[in-house]
């Protein structure tokens, strides 16, 4: 029986590393072309404790020689994982005025709770004056709405009458009689360009581009939001809370759309980031992205949007860093890049309650 359990130990610690180990291609496989690497990068974090724990089940029982097992897969596969940890506690965080810093929030505002999701009918005046209160020299949002003359609030307006903004850019992906759904971005700096990129072949994405001047130097801001999961409330039930546990009929089919929702929108992220990647890479000025990319830190879509730009949440962050609210929240989907050129001085995630999503505020020195 102890050497059944023992080579069990073994063969289930090679499976694990040999997994870990073949994440290392992730970066190269865009879900576009080789669909399953979506997947593969939700595994991610999972098989590096899966490893850590054969790792230290191995020094348990004195096994030193197995230890290499687990131990070259987690060194091998370091630049997978790694990127879903940070380690600055006591990194101080500079948001004083300075003449050659400006802030950045990015936020997927949820509609501005346009279907009363909250539960609160006061939500989307407190999200407002949230955006007053914090006074960002930018501010990126993501799943905007706003209303037309007739009908619907006019949120844009709304904004820049509290929030005092000089300047704005709007990139509607979806126009009706209501109002305009897409994304936006005020700034108390000078626009000098904007533009609306189609990063989608069913022309239904748009990447927003907009260079500002901060002093003599011209920025250019993307404000991004990829494809999203769209899981039910049943779906989710069954990923967050684990509700249903049996093999039923029922239980089955929802785990198969689910294997196929994810599977579908990380094929169509590998397309739009590729596509992103190719629009930034041939910008030759500074640069900063901001926005939900619906994916977390150890998938292409992360690789290939971050590629040689800085993660400010890796330069100044700690802990993991979710920004999905969720009852499992483990979910970093929202991200501030920007140019190696450029400075992260201080970050912070805002836990406020009026969106599924938490705001990112980045202080940049230039």
């Amino acid at each position: 029986m102890r050497k059944f359990i023992k080579y069990s130990f073994l063969i289930g610690s090679i499976l694990f590393a040999v997994l870990l180990i073949f994440c290392r291609t992730i970066p190269n496989l865009n879900p576009y072309e080789q669909s399953f690497s979506g997947i593969l990068g939700l595994a991610v974090p999972f098989l590096a404790l899966a490893n850590i724990g054969f790792l230290i089940w191995w020094l348990l029982f004195k096994k030193y020689f197995y230890t290499a097992i687990p131990f070259f897969a987690l060194v091998f596969s370091w630049k997978i994982y790694s990127v879903t940890i940070a380690s600055h506690v006591l990194k101080k965080q500079q948001f004083e005025n300075s003449d050659s810093s400006f802030t950045v929030m990015s936020y997927n505002v949820r509609l501005l709770d346009l279907y009363k999701w909250s539960g609160n009918p006061d939500t989307r005046n407190k999200m407002i004056d949230f955006f007053a209160e914090q006074n960002p020299t930018v501010l990126c949002l993501q799943e905007f709405y706003t209303g037309n003359d007739s009908v619907g609030k006019d949120n844009i307006k709304d904004i820049i009458d509290k929030c005092h903004f000089k300047y704005y850019a709007s990139c509607d992906i979806n126009v009706n009689k209501r109002g305009r759904w897409g994304s936006v971005l005020f700034s108390h700096l000078p626009i000098v360009k904007k533009q609306n990129h189609d990063i989608d072949v069913y022309g239904s994405n748009m990447l927003q581009q907009v260079d500002v001047l901060f002093r003599k130097d011209t920025i250019s801001v993307y404000n991004i939001h990829l494809k999203s999961n769209r899981f039910t409330t049943e779906e989710s039930d069954l990923i967050v809370k684990n509700e249903e546990v049996g093999l039923d009929e029922k239980t089955s089919d929802k785990t198969k759309r689910i294997y196929q929702k994810l599977e579908k929108n990380a094929v169509s992220r590998g397309l739009e980031s590729a596509l992103v990647s190719a629009i930034i890479s041939k910008n030759a000025h500074k640069s900063i992205v901001c926005g939900d990319l619906n994916d977390i830190p150890s998938s292409y879509t992360y690789f290939k949007l971050r590629g040689s730009f800085k993660d400010v949440f890796l330069d100044n962050g700690f802990g993991i860093g979710s920004t999905l609210i969720t009852k499992l929240p483990l979910l970093r989907i929202d991200y501030i890049f920007h140019s190696d050129q450029l400075k992260t001085l201080g970050y912070k995630k805002l836990k406020v309650p009026y969106s599924d999503h938490y705001p990112l505020l980045v202080n940049i020195g230039v």
